[in-house]
């Protein structure tokens, strides 16, 4: 009778975890589908901090990667962006040249990237050289009837001494404020309703 017991205890278990799983996709799909950034995980990674979040954009995935491979129009999304150049460009494969000044207490940062791109489905990128210790993370497309849903992770640490918590607060910020931006320079806004407001959260000034 206890391994009854135990057994049964432990289907229980299993059934409730399975469903609080379901659940908590049921719900991120919900909020997603109203036009909510959702962050799926924020965390500090040694002096810097990674955070992943995903979006829902009415556009197809191909308008959302032309916004984000332009240089163009990279200063109205990066936030403090002050120079952005291509060095290589193969098609699959960019160095690209950024300089990005956020003001005191964060020092410049002054990076060369590499982009590896799989169109129009993943796009990643890592830290060839700067005064970052770590830069990395991707860009992923799914294209579905309901629109193409964005998943975005990075992983940033400083070079320079900054404290922890104020590098992991700024991802958490600016990133909600870059992928609305984005949405909205592509072209999928979410609703009538929501006209204007992804646009609005753009850092740097709308191009003409």
């Amino acid at each position: 009778m206890k391994h009854v017991s135990v057994k049964l205890l432990t289907l229980v278990l299993a059934c409730a975890l399975f469903s609080a799983a379901e659940g908590s996709g049921m719900d991120v799909r919900s909020r997603l589908e109203a036009g909510e950034i959702v962050a799926l995980d924020t965390s500090s990674q040694g002096s810097g901090g990674s955070a992943r979040m995903q979006m829902l954009v009415q556009a197809p995935a191909r308008a959302i990667w032309d916004v984000i491979i332009s240089c163009e129009l990279a200063f109205t999304f990066v936030d403090g962006l002050e120079h952005c150049e291509v060095l290589e460009d193969t098609g699959d494969r960019a160095l690209v040249h950024q300089v990005v000044k956020r003001g005191w207490p964060v020092p410049k940062q002054d990076y060369v990237f590499e982009s590896l791109r799989e169109p129009y489905r993943r796009i990643g990128f890592r830290l060839v050289e700067g005064n970052l210790k770590t830069m990395e993370g991707y860009w992923r497309f799914e294209e579905s009837a309901e629109g193409t849903l964005v998943d975005h992770e990075v992983v940033i640490e400083p070079g320079l001494p900054v404290p922890r918590f104020l590098v992991r607060r700024n991802i958490e910020k600016d990133m909600p404020d870059l992928l609305a931006c984005v949405r909205g320079l592509a072209a999928g806004l979410i609703g009538p309703d929501r006209a204007g407001d992804d646009l609005a959260r753009c850092p740097g000034a709308l191009p003409q």
